[in-house]
């Protein structure tokens, strides 16, 4: 009988991956062997792409932990697809992916990936289209034995049909893991074996270890000592003052206008050990002295997440008592929650945010709203043309110009109170422009090798030009105005720049040289007479208690508990403390503190944990000022 011909059906036979000639028992084997080995080699070449030595850098411990993730994530996947050979292809390409973005967040940010990036993840987009993402030796040797290792394990005859599922398999699975997650994030089980966060790199850790651990550590528990006495009696000791003020009747001037400049990464690279430059490119502000308070803040944050530095000064709340990498304006704030905008509201000012940039960065519009802002301006907002944009940015000196458009706009009579983060110096260093005049480059030892610190320079140059021309228009205005200037991090220019100054991994460095790179420049103007002074030692949760000090304007009685912790503990930040007596205790070691520190920075925790996670609790009138009602 003839046979029927097949049917056409206009479609091409895909082509099929060779496969070898194995029975299928020992192709069996293999496809385990690769699923067993899968897993080490995707944990190996994350750690390469994170510059660590996968089997020298680490513990024992410290490998196995990291493993457990790799090996929950290839068990993952097999029981979605059904098949070993793709569920070790997935797995190893996840994990590759992971391992390139975390290159780039430490190319980009200076640091590694956190849980907090997680719901970051909008502000990464503003400003992705900024940066060169051109791949490095490193991402494309990884890159090829990813392929590599699929390739040959694609060679492997496959079954026919999905696997069947078994339970034999899964149940045990499931318990394992249960089992391993309920001791990682419920008990002490790691913490006692000494294993904690690393909030600067993952070179301590590794990355899988590592991220899982900030996300361990994301819940906050109440501080020892914590409890409405202790908040009553500190309430007691630290009264508010009342909003009322007048000048008439006490002869003290005050600012009519109060103006608070967050300046996007500038910082003073003279702090750094050996940085000599071809001229100085910060004149103007190092050469303030009259009706000027200026001096060093230590940041909490390098290089990057710049809402942490934002939310310490408007606030007075240190990041140094929550869970590393997380960031408050995405966790922790909410609808009138206590901050400086509120507090100058209380006083009758109008109260003004700019920000020349998009409105999605930080979830800034929430946090500006819930702080109780009167007016948010962003980028769409700013008047500009090409003309103004250095780099990709808009210029500290058009920034200002609008900033101080909105002042002449105000109605007369009014109070202002203006909060200006800047942009011009937002990273990255490494493109090549037109339109930033390069005049200041590095001398001495570091003189042409580092092209990065060499832009940074110039943009700082420019920031204090601009700077000049701010001051210099309102010294010339009537009213009594007052400017807050201060960095919020210093730059991510090229990591070995850092490395060779200071001589080392921060991990390997004594506190006081590892905090060189929190060190930013802050200072206080005003256009009539106030008390002076230099050289002034800060963090930034402490400034704008200083601020309404300087000021004469009223504090609350927070900021009344921060002037006096202030001077047993003048820096406070994730790096470590500074106490009265000069000495720096690493964060870690606070237990080392004297005693008077250690009691006053457990008085802080407790107001802060009452703050930001026991608001219900907060003692009427002491995280704001005393309105008499």
């Amino acid at each position: 009988m003839p046979t029927k011909p097949k049917r056409h059906t206009g479609r091409k036979a895909r082509p099929r991956w060779p496969k070898l000639a194995l029975e299928p028992s020992r192709a069996a084997w293999l496809s385990r062997l690769a699923f067993a080995v899968g897993p080490l080699v995707s944990y190996s070449l994350v750690e390469v792409l994170n510059y660590n030595q996968p089997w020298g850098s680490f513990t024992p411990l410290q490998v196995a932990l990291n493993l457990v993730w790799y090996y929950l994530g290839a068990f993952f996947f097999y029981f979605v697809l059904g098949r070993r050979d793709r569920a070790t292809k997935v797995a190893m390409l996840v994990a590759w992916a992971i391992g390139i973005v975390n290159r780039y967040a430490i190319a980009f940010r200076g640091r590694t990936l956190f849980p907090g990036d997680i719901v970051t993840i909008r502000t990464a987009l503003n400003v992705a289209g900024n940066y060169n993402y051109t791949p490095d030796l490193m991402m494309v040797l990884t890159g090829l034995c990813v392929a590599l290792f699929i390739g040959v394990l694609s060679l492997l005859p496959a079954p026919a049909e999905r696997q069947r599922f078994s339970w034999k398999l899964f149940l045990p699975t499931l318990a394992g893991s249960g089992a391993f997650l309920y001791f990682f994030f419920c008990t002490n089980a790691v913490s006692d074996a000494g294993i904690s966060p690393s909030m600067w790199t993952t070179r301590g850790n590794g990355l899988a270890l590592n991220f899982s651990l900030c996300l361990r550590y994301s819940r906050v528990k109440a501080p020892d000592g914590y409890g409405r006495d202790a908040l009553t009696t500190l309430a007691e000791e630290h009264p508010s003052e009342e909003a009322a003020v007048s000048a008439s009747t006490d002869g003290i001037t005050r600012p009519v206008n109060l103006i608070v400049v967050m300046n996007e990464s500038l910082s003073d690279l003279s702090v750094i050990p050996g940085v000599e430059t071809n001229q100085d490119p910060m004149p103007f502000l190092h050469s303030l002295e009259e009706n000027t308070v200026k001096g060093w803040a230590f940041s909490s944050v390098f290089g990057g997440t710049t809402a942490n530095s934002e939310y310490e000064f408007l606030t007075g709340n240190t990041v140094t008592f929550l869970p590393a990498g997380t960031v408050p304006y995405h966790m922790y704030v909410g609808q009138g929650d206590p901050s400086l905008a509120g507090q100058m509201e209380s006083l009758g000012y109008a109260t003004v945010a700019m920000h020349p940039y998009y409105s999605s960065g930080w979830n800034r519009v929430a946090v500006y709203n819930d702080y109780g802002f009167d007016e948010q301006y962003f980028l769409e907002d700013f008047d500009y043309d090409e003309s103004d944009i250095i780099r990709e940015y808009l210029s500290d000196r058009a920034n200002y110009e609008n900033l101080i458009a909105r002042y002449e706009a105000k109605e007369e009579g009014q109070s202002l109170f203006l909060f200006n983060v800047t942009m011009q110096n937002h990273s990255a260093y490494t493109g090549e422009w037109t339109n930033l005049p390069e005049e200041v480059h590095l001398t001495g030892a570091y003189e042409g090798r580092f092209r990065t610190v060499d832009q940074y320079l110039n943009l700082v140059y420019q920031s204090d030009q601009a700077f000049e021309y701010l001051i210099d228009y309102f010294s010339q205005v009537e009213e009594p105005t007052m400017i807050c200037m201060f960095g919020d991090h210093q730059p991510q220019v090229a990591t070995n720049f850092y490395t060779e100054a200071l001589g080392g991994e921060v991990e390997a460095l004594d506190t006081d040289t590892a905090e060189k790179k929190q060190i930013v420049p802050f200072v206080i103007w005003a256009n009539y007479d106030i008390p002076e002074g230099q050289d002034v030692t800060l963090s930034l949760n402490y400034l704008s208690a200083l601020l309404m000090e300087t000021a004469g304007l009223p504090t609350t009685g927070y900021q009344d508990f921060l002037l006096s912790l202030w001077e047993d503990l003048p820096v406070i930040n994730p790096v470590g403390y500074l106490d009265r007596d000069g000495d720096w205790t690493a964060e870690e070691h606070w237990e080392e503190l004297p005693d008077y520190a250690r009691e006053s920075l457990a008085e802080y925790r407790i107001l802060e944990y009452c703050n930001i996670f026991d608001k219900g609790s907060r003692p009427e009138d002491f995280y704001t000022l005393d309105t008499g009602e």
